[in-house]
């Protein structure tokens, strides 16, 4: 059957249309084949001018990653039909974040900016002699090895569209390929340098990283545990670590988030007083948070004794 497959396009070289459009084809597609394929029958017989990357046509490389949709997917493992049935349509259009280049093409030099910014690679520990990997140490790093490059969490990420200084997920991820590896001499500095502006701390866990990401590497779960990493060696100078202690001393003490006296915790007194504009407008449309006045909640020795035995848990863990 047919399909009608639209096309975001844009080039820049055509001053006529130096703002992107959306062109359609009529395509005959089969069960079973990909928007990739779709795009390669585009090119072939119907416009040769149409950009876009391929290569492996495996789901390995990466290069293929597109929005179908409005969601970002490997174009050579995606399938049409599905896709056209699910929502009555088929848009192709480039991944988000990144500058557009030609069509489905992409500028990937920021992509490999941040990356390069984590030094994705082990610097050994100084006079350290043989270091013994062990299973465990190796499953702890094991999904941040999966990656493919392909930029899909960072399409997805929120934090990046407001912040493109943001480290972002991808590299985020790589980087706790480094942290989390046992043979990696320079953890602490690793740490203090992603606590900074825009390091891990900006990552706003709407989770669309790992939701999108075709690999399974989930790349929040790496950011959660380069946060753990940084405050337990002390790199706690920074609005996210404050925020994450205020939390768990509010919960440690009440049993519940005590969110107004948190800001004051997170942020220090005078640039809370800064806030205040900010939260007459959060209580004008009912989401200002209030301070509980007897704020303690019936059975918080259970509470307290869950915090006990994850402090225990984690005392045995650094020992061994």
């Amino acid at each position: 059957m047919k399909i009608k497959v639209r096309v975001r396009r844009y080039n820049p070289s055509e001053r006529e249309t130096s703002e992107s459009y959306v062109q359609a084809y009529n395509v005959e597609v089969t069960e079973g084949m990909t928007v990739l394929e779709a795009l390669l029958r585009v090119a072939d017989t119907d416009d040769p001018t149409l950009g876009f990357r391929r290569s492996c046509r495996s789901a390995i490389c990466g290069s293929c990653a597109v929005k179908v949709n409005g969601f970002t997917k490997l174009a050579c493992n995606t399938q049409i039909i599905p896709q056209w049935r699910k929502h009555g349509e088929l848009l192709i259009e480039p991944i988000a974040n990144h500058p557009v280049l030609k069509d489905l093409i992409v500028d990937f030099d920021p992509f490999w900016n941040k990356m390069g910014k984590v030094s994705p690679f082990l610097t050994p520990k100084e006079e350290a002699g043989e270091v013994t990997v062990t299973k465990e140490d190796e499953e702890r790093i094991d999904k941040s090895q999966r990656c493919i490059m392909c930029g899909s969490c960072n399409s997805e990420c929120n934090a990046l569209e407001i912040d493109p200084e943001f480290t972002a997920p991808a590299a985020l991820a790589k980087a706790w390929r480094v942290v989390g590896d046992v043979r990696e001499g320079n953890r602490s500095m690793r740490l203090e340098r992603l606590s900074r502006e825009h390091g891990m701390w900006a990552c706003v866990r709407c989770v669309h990283c790992t939701q999108y990401c075709p690999k399974g590497v989930e790349p929040l779960k790496q950011i959660e545990m380069l946060r753990s990493s940084g405050i337990r060696a002390g790199h706690t100078d920074n609005a996210g670590a404050k925020h994450t202690e205020a939390m768990v001393d509010s919960v440690h003490r009440t049993g519940r988030l005590d969110e107004a006296a948190m800001t004051f915790r997170t942020l220090g007194f005078l640039r809370s007083l800064g806030m205040i504009p900010f939260g007459l407008k959060m209580e004008m449309h009912g989401k200002m948070p209030r301070p509980h006045l007897f704020s303690r909640i019936e059975g918080r020795d259970e509470v307290k004794k869950i915090f006990q035995a994850s402090r225990k848990k984690r005392e045995e863990e650094e020992k061994e």
